[in-house]
């Protein structure tokens, strides 16, 4: 899978009496056609939605929008999902790292909660909070498991190479699905992570590093100190 090495961190956010904070935003980097086939309205009532009408342009499939991307502020989405997640009963403090196409929550129940909960319906929870922040096509992966806290943490705060940045991220979520429950499937085609039956076995299949991105990265970290 591919993946980049812009990896962000929002952690331990717990939410008192303050309000949500605002739908993440999506920076867009479009070039400015001359072209008078495109309306393009803003703040047109109100009620400030987005709204953008446009007509076909023939030239649409000769590379004419390929200079278009569409970028996520990653940080803007790890720090709502952390937020949101640190809202729910029982839960005390969450550490989310958003990459291109995965979300990795570290969240903890406080210890005075006082109402039980199926361990997998509160996992559901966690997982469903971000899936409403991020793109459909993001795989969630989500842990209780206090001790691997610090791997989570750690894709964040260091820096590796594509590579190894990759290694980190498949063992940690390999330790995450192993030792945590994951919530229930999101629907007929997809687990509980949001991947298709393929994407499934092709975690299955791929040679993964089980050392514990935690015991590795503090090492680079100290080289780059």
């Amino acid at each position: 899978m591919k993946k980049h090495a812009a990896f962000l961190l929002a952690g331990a956010l717990t939410l008192g009496a303050c309000s949500l904070p605002d739908t993440p935003t999506v920076d867009t980097d479009i070039e400015q056609s001359a072209a008078a086939d495109t309306l393009e309205i803003t703040d047109t009532t109100e009620n400030h939605f987005g709204f953008s009408t446009k007509v076909a342009n023939p030239n649409d499939g000769e590379g004419e929008n390929d200079n278009i991307a569409y970028k996520m502020n990653l940080q803007v989405a790890a720090d709502a999902i952390s937020r949101f997640s640190a809202s729910l009963p029982g839960i005390e403090n969450v550490s989310t790292v958003v990459t291109d196409e995965e979300v990795l929550i570290s969240y903890q129940v406080a210890q005075d909660y006082d109402h039980e909960m199926d361990p997998n319906e509160m996992a559901d929870q966690v997982k469903k909070n971000a899936l409403s922040v991020v793109p459909r096509w993001y795989h969630v992966y989500v842990t209780d498991d206090p001790d691997l806290r610090v791997n989570v943490e750690s894709i964040a705060e260091t820096h590796l190479n594509d590579a190894d940045m990759e290694d980190a991220i498949a063992s940690t979520i390999k330790l995450m699905r192993d030792s945590s429950p994951q919530g229930y499937p999101i629907d007929e085609g997809e687990n509980a992570n949001g991947e298709t039956k393929d994407e499934e076995n092709d975690m299955v299949e791929e040679d993964i590093d089980l050392a514990p991105a935690a015991m590795d990265i503090p090492a680079v970290k100290s080289l780059d100190a």
